[in-house]
Parts: C-alpha cells; sequence; structure tokens
C-alpha cells in the first residue's frame, strides 16, 4: 500500500511545487514549468528505492525515449521549421491578409474553431490541427486586436473536436476495439453528447468576437503566391497526409519560394528554421521531464493506485459510468497523454462494464471524451504547450477560455445522470 501512495507522489509534489512557487513569485504564469518537473523528476528517482540507481535512470530515459514520444518531438521541431520559415517569407502574414479579406474581424474566433473542428476530423489528430492552425490563428489575432490566449485556446478546442470524434483518430479506434463495438456506435453516441456543447462553444466564440475590429483599415493587396505554401498544408493534412511530410514539404516549399522571391538568401533561411526549432525546446524539454517521471510513476504503481481507488466507489450503473469517466481523467492527468490512459485503463473499464450494465458503445465514448477533456485541461499536455509555443504565452493563460472541454464536463455529466441518449439493445456479437 505505501508503495503506491509513494508511485502517485511524485504527481502530488509537483503540483504543490507548481502552486508553492506560483504563490511565491505572486503570479502563476510566470512558474517555469521545465524546472519543475526537473525538480519532481529527482524527487521520483530518489523515491524509487527498490531498484539500483543505474536502473532507475535507464527506466527514467526509457520513458523519455519512448518511439510515440519521439515522434511528438519530430512533429514539434518540423512545425517550428514550417511556421518560422513561412513567417520569414511573408506566408503567414499573407495568409492571414487574405482570410481577412474575406471575414469580418467579428467572427475570426468562430472560423478558426470551425476550421480547427473540420482539420482534426479529416486528420484524426488533435496536433496535426494544432500545429498547422497555430501559426495562421496567432498572425489573425494580431490583425484584429485579439486576444492572443484565447485565440491559442480556440484552436485547441477545434483540435479536441475532431480527436474525438474522427473515425481515424488513435483514441477512438483504441476505445471501441478495447470495449467492443463499431466506430459508427461509438460515434453516434459520442455525437450526441458533444453536438450541443460545441453550439454553444460556437456561439461563445461568436460573442467573444464581438470586439474585435481591423487594426488597419487600409486595403490590403493579397500576394496570393505566398499565401500557396499554408494552403498547401492545409490540404495535404485535411486529405490525410502524414502531418511529418506535409509540415517537412511546407517548410521545404516556403524555402524555395522565398529563395526565388528574394524574401531572403539561403543563409537567412537556414537561421529562420533554426529559429523555429529552438522556439520549440523549452517545450520538447517538459514533454521529456514529464515522460521520464510518469515512467517511474508507473514502475511505483502508482497508476494502479488510481485505479483501485476508483473502483471502491461504484454501486451501480451511474456511479460505474462516473468511475470510468474519473478513472480515465485522472489517469490522464498522471500521465499527460489521452492515448496511454485509454490502454492503461481499457481493460479495467470493459470488466466495470460488464459487471455493472454499461453498454460499450457508452463505455467507449466516456472512455475516449474523458480523456480528451483532461488532456486539453492539462498546462503540461503536449496540445497546449504546442498552441502556447507559437504566441509565446504560458499554457495557463488559455484555461479560463478553454470553454469546449470546461462545458463537455457538464455534457458528460448530464448524459451520465440521465442515461443520454437512450440505446437500443446491440444486434451483433462483441
Amino acid at each position: 500500500m505505501w508503495k503506491r501512495v509513494l508511485g502517485i507522489s511524485p504527481l502530488f509534489f509537483f503540483l504543490l511545487l507548481y502552486m508553492g512557487s506560483a504563490f511565491l513569485i505572486g503570479d502563476l504564469s510566470k512558474v517555469p514549468i521545465a524546472v519543475m518537473f526537473l525538480i519532481s523528476s529527482v524527487y521520483a528517482i530518489v523515491t524509487t528505492w527498490d531498484i539500483p540507481y543505474k536502473e532507475r535512470i535507464r527506466l527514467y530515459c526509457k520513458g523519455a525515449g519512448s518511439s510515440r514520444l519521439m515522434y511528438i518531438i519530430w512533429i514539434f521541431v518540423l512545425a517550428g521549421a514550417f511556421a518560422s520559415s513561412a513567417q520569414e517569407m511573408g506566408c503567414i502574414q499573407e495568409t492571414v491578409n487574405f482570410i481577412l479579406t474575406f471575414l469580418p474581424a467579428q467572427i475570426v474566433y468562430a472560423s478558426i474553431f470551425i476550421a480547427g473542428c473540420f482539420i482534426s476530423m479529416a486528420t484524426g489528430s488533435g496536433m496535426g490541427s494544432i500545429v498547422a492552425l497555430c501559426p495562421l490563428a496567432v498572425g489573425v489575432a494580431e490583425n484584429v486586436g485579439g486576444n492572443m490566449a484565447l485565440m491559442c485556446a480556440v484552436v485547441v478546442c477545434g483540435a479536441m473536436f475532431g480527436d474525438n470524434l474522427s473515425f481515424i483518430s488513435d483514441t477512438t479506434i483504441l476505445a471501441t476495439n478495447s470495449q467492443g463495438c463499431s466506430l459508427k456506435d461509438k460515434f453516434r453516441v459520442n455525437f450526441l453528447i458533444v453536438l450541443p456543447v460545441a453550439f454553444v462553444v460556437l456561439l461563445l466564440f461568436v460573442y467573444q468576437g464581438q470586439g474585435l475590429y481591423m487594426v488597419t483599415q487600409d486595403s490590403v493587396n493579397v500576394n496570393y503566391w505566398k499565401v500557396l505554401p499554408y494552403v498547401i498544408v492545409m490540404c495535404m493534412s485535411i486529405c490525410g497526409v502524414d502531418v511529418m511530410m506535409a509540415l517537412l514539404f511546407g517548410t521545404l516549399l516556403s524555402g524555395v519560394m522565398g529563395l526565388l522571391m528574394g524574401c531572403f538568401d539561403f543563409g537567412g533561411w537556414l537561421h529562420a528554421v533554426d529559429a523555429g526549432i529552438s522556439v520549440m525546446a523549452p517545450m520538447i524539454a517538459i514533454i521529456l521531464l514529464a515522460s521520464g517521471l510518469i515512467c517511474l510513476m508507473k514502475h511505483n504503481g502508482g497508476i494502479d493506485f488510481i485505479v483501485s481507488g476508483c473502483m471502491r466507489f461504484i454501486r451501480g450503473r451511474r456511479t460505474a459510468e462516473a468511475s470510468i469517466a474519473i478513472l480515465t481523467g485522472l489517469v490522464c492527468a498522471s500521465t499527460a497523454n489521452n492515448t496511454v490512459s485509454i490502454l492503461t485503463v481499457a481493460d479495467i473499464v470493459k470488466e466495470i462494464s460488464k459487471k455493472y450494465g454499461v453498454d460499450p458503445r457508452r463505455a467507449a465514448s466516456l472512455l475516449d471524451t474523458s480523456s480528451c477533456i483532461v488532456q486539453e485541461l492539462l498546462p503540461y499536455s503536449t496540445h497546449l504547450l504546442a498552441a502556447a509555443s507559437f504566441a509565446g504565452i504560458s499554457t495557463i493563460s488559455m484555461l479560463p477560455y478553454m470553454y469546449y472541454p470546461l462545458l463537455l464536463i457538464v455534457g458528460v455529466s448530464v448524459a451520465i445522470v440521465f442515461n443520454f441518449p437512450k440505446l437500443k439493445p446491440l444486434n451483433y456479437k462483441l
């Protein structure tokens, strides 16, 4: 028992350290998350007493060097390279001018949200949607006097919509396969729960944009050639091309076009790419430190402690569904990864569902939705870190504007209490 408590303690240590530092500094947004994770990692290594020191370090490095994590880091590196290269050759500004030529400033928040929903639905990747839209959204916010933290939150909210619903999202596939239901059945249940929430959020973004205005009222002549790299990257993403390949192609295309148009010389392009990669360095450090810390927590039984604690409170169908949502959310908070959290608790959730009569379509929906909600409310999640890095803001400043995950908590709670939507019995064998 004590080992499991000790296993979860690094997470509480991190939170106490984070909040305590914020109290001393007087500003939560000024607390360096990387330093907090570094100190917490040292704590986790020291409190892992059952194995030799070298083995602790090896385990920590294993967590920080997983193939999935390295893939995410590659995306961050290429996203920074493309954003900086495209900005240096004028692509971002021209794309912003193009959008503002056709869209009133008052609806840009809502428009970016809808764009994020479509891109993430098409690609199945919340991260892909964020890295594709954020440079553009930041430029739009600068030109309409928008709130930068709100604009980044809009992008993340749109990305979450598709990440939760898309048929090709890894979380959707894992949730349905693990619970034994079809993709379309899970989609129907999930869609009925999230659609009212998404509509309310869209109205909120329309309302938030009513005070926006064009910073400059002068007419702008758009250079459509400079818009081309961004349009191509967006189209590649929507068509399902791997986000790494889309970003790499966009970086090369913006570099070649910038050279041909005289926007920079070869050295200037290389400097722009290097600057973009450097911007991503703090975020990469955070996810490496967090992943190593989480690996030690798993070894020490911290995740198992959360699971066993949640199962004690189950009394019937409603509490079983609530436990599924809470369990998934807590594990996601501990791992900072919605996919990993689903993998961790999927078998346990299936047993809970069988024992307490939870429909597998609802279980899959709760698994996916709860993990996505928590993923978008963690100041150290890769999605928020990516969005914040493009705007040069703190992830904490985005949290008050994360309307979609916050309201979706209410939506999921209503669905559990009132057993919504009502489902007909399954007509296929699990």
